[in-house]
């Protein structure tokens, strides 16, 4: 039994207590409607409704909690559940190939797809994502983000004349702050460069800040971008980091790939990166193959590994300025957060949030058609096959996204704007791969 079950059960009367144990036996199962049904006829103290309702981490099971009736529904609104941190777990989404105008949801824990429509002018390259996984929105033209789930839109403010000539940025990332990062790349051709534009805009500014670089690429390398403390940090290769201060004219402070990043002649082909800020730091998180691996997606688990580095300034005796470094993150340091790493956005969460122990890093991979969902443990130094994702799901990296599922009063009766909580109740496709 969960510890934070056992909890609970101190708050029930004893006379409850037997009651108690039959809806943790229940909990554990899930909530399909058969169980809550049964949970419903148990006739549940408030405080214990509240208590399960704040531990809740399924969106699908959140709803229909919720969904049973009023003291229930009422019970996301009680002290227990308000004063709780506690968060859902965040699913993947990608496009669905197979139609053109639906967004396709997973939610690999449960091994559960979902789907939702999409707007006409939904296409991967757009996407714009929040940096705590908490939203995804679609760019179009003229600067407007669409909500593939409510469609609401907002409208950005539009370039001065001159300032983006090209087409729509192919990325954007929008932070807690208010933070707006738009980007794009293109290759050079045939010298060795790549350009590299971004947009940024802070709560407060007037007007977009536009920085373009050409950046030399021995190779079509891994294209990683980063908004942090003020500046942005931009690669094209991992051996090297620009962090471009915007607004200024000073030549990019750079940032070498550190010694402690495994190479091909320690055993691993270098494959994918992901940058995100976790607890105030900037973090790297490199995903690696065994070169001696070439078997299917059901063998990885044994040939991946995740290493994380922080940037990091220390005095340089050469300059007045600090140097900027990337540390390796000590394993012990990860052991209270879970990593979610995807694109065009990676995020931690404290493990506590999630009901779930800490340490890991939870990723997508593909070998020979097929794609699967992997966690990697950081103190074990192991990774496990989480589960291999069903026919229609070809990309590379996916988007974490973590629901926010609504629960409306009954006396305001149903939702007309929201589409999120009827998503999860109506369009559930299909359960497992």
């Amino acid at each position: 039994m969960e510890e934070w079950w056992l909890q609970v059960r101190k708050l029930a009367p004893e006379e409850l207590r037997r009651d108690f144990d039959a809806v943790v036996a229940l909990a554990c199962l899930g909530f399909d409607s058969g169980r809550l049904a049964q949970l419903h006829s148990l006739n549940l103290q408030p405080d214990l409704l509240g208590e399960i309702s704040s531990r809740l981490h399924d969106a699908a099971d959140f709803v229909r909690f919720h969904a049973i009736c009023k003291p229930w529904c009422e019970s996301h609104e009680l002290p227990a559940r308000k004063k709780t941190t506690d968060q859902i777990l965040p699913w993947l989404l990608a496009c669905n190939k197979k139609h053109d105008h639906s967004l396709e949801f997973r939610f690999a824990f449960s091994k559960s797809t979902y789907l939702a429509p999409a707007p006409d002018s939904c296409t991967r390259k757009n996407w714009v994502a929040s940096a705590d996984g908490t939203a995804v929105r679609y760019l179009t033209a003229g600067l407007a983000l669409h909500d593939p789930l409510t469609g609401d839109v907002t409208r950005l403010p539009p370039f001065i004349d001159g300032q983006w000539e090209e087409e729509n940025p192919s990325g954007s990332i929008v932070h807690k702050d208010g933070t707006v990062l738009l980007y794009s790349k293109y290759m050079g051709g045939y010298d060795g460069t790549t350009k590299f534009r971004a947009a940024l805009r802070r709560p407060g500014d007037d007007e977009w800040t536009v920085v373009q670089r050409t950046i030399e690429s021995t190779y079509y390398g891994m294209f990683c971008i980063a908004y942090h403390s003020g500046k942005i940090l931009v690669t094209i290769e991992r051996k090297l980091w620009h962090v471009v201060t915007p607004s200024i004219d000073d030549e990019d402070v750079l940032v070498r790939m550190p010694s402690s990043m495994p190479l091909k002649y320690d055993g691993h082909y270098y494959e994918y990166d992901h940058v995100l800020e976790s607890c105030g730091e900037l973090l790297w998180a490199s995903v690696h193959l065994r070169t001696d691996f070439w078997r299917g997606a059901r063998d990885l688990s044994r040939a991946l590994l995740v290493v994380v580095h922080a940037l990091e300034e220390a005095p340089d005796p050469c300059w007045e300025a600090p140097d900027q470094r990337w540390v390796l993150k000590k394993a012990i340091s990860l052991a209270n957060l879970v990593l979610f790493l995807g694109w065009p956005n990676s995020f931690s969460v404290e493990a506590s949030r999630l009901g779930m122990n800490g340490g890991f890093a939870y990723f997508t991979w593909h070998c020979q058609n097929e794609y699967g969902v992997y966690r990697y443990n950081f103190i074990e130094n192991t990774t496990e096959l989480v589960e291999c994702l069903p026919q229609g799901w070809h990309c590379e990296r996916c988007t974490w996204l973590i629901p926010q599922p609504t629960i409306a009063p009954l006396h305001q009766g149903l939702p007309t704007t929201s589409r999120s909580n009827n998503m999860i109740r109506s369009k559930k496709r299909c359960c497992g791969p």
